[in-house]
């Protein structure tokens, strides 16, 4: 899962991972356990959800390769607003996940050093205690779409993951 999907895998694996039926190996890519800057999101979450429903969503440089941003604010199933709704309800995700028990499981992470879009640090602090060692590869260049980036940043963690289905 790469971010919000891979918060959706963490989701399921502390909450559902003993029945689930997938079984295999999870590779989760930037994963979404905060944002960055998520003290100043609470805030004016607070401050502005009594007169506004949406904020003007901003297109970041969160890939390295300069076709990546053109192409992302192109599409037109990007939203071009973050409804504050949204931010309640990651609020409340994020304390679920954060409260959540430890899982056996063992999931390898892939995680830019250049992410700008969420709190890595945090959010590997908060992985590495609800799993039990999980392995990451930290890339130096890497920025928040690892899925998107430059040949020579996927090329390293394709090299990674591929040893890890061994």
């Amino acid at each position: 899962g790469q971010s919000t999907g891979g918060a959706i895998v963490v989701d399921h694996l502390l909450h559902h991972g003993a029945q689930s039926p997938a079984q295999g190996k999870t590779f989760l890519l930037s994963p979404l356990v905060r944002p960055r800057a998520w003290g100043w999101s609470q805030v004016s979450y607070y401050l502005l959800r009594p007169f506004v429903k949406g904020i003007a969503r901003r297109f970041s440089d969160n890939s390295n390769d300069p076709a990546f941003k053109p192409f992302l604010e192109a599409d037109p199933l990007q939203p071009r607003q973050l409804p504050t709704a949204w931010v309640g309800s990651l609020a409340r995700w994020i304390k679920r996940i954060e409260a959540a028990p430890r899982s056996p499981r063992r999931p390898v992470i892939v995680q830019g050093e250049e992410d700008m879009t969420v709190d890595w640090q945090h959010n590997l602090q908060v992985l590495r205690g609800k799993f039990d060692r999980p392995e990451v590869l930290m890339l130096k260049r890497g920025r928040h779409h690892l899925a998107n980036e430059i040949p020579q940043i996927r090329e390293a963690y394709f090299n990674f993951l591929t040893d890890h289905l061994k």
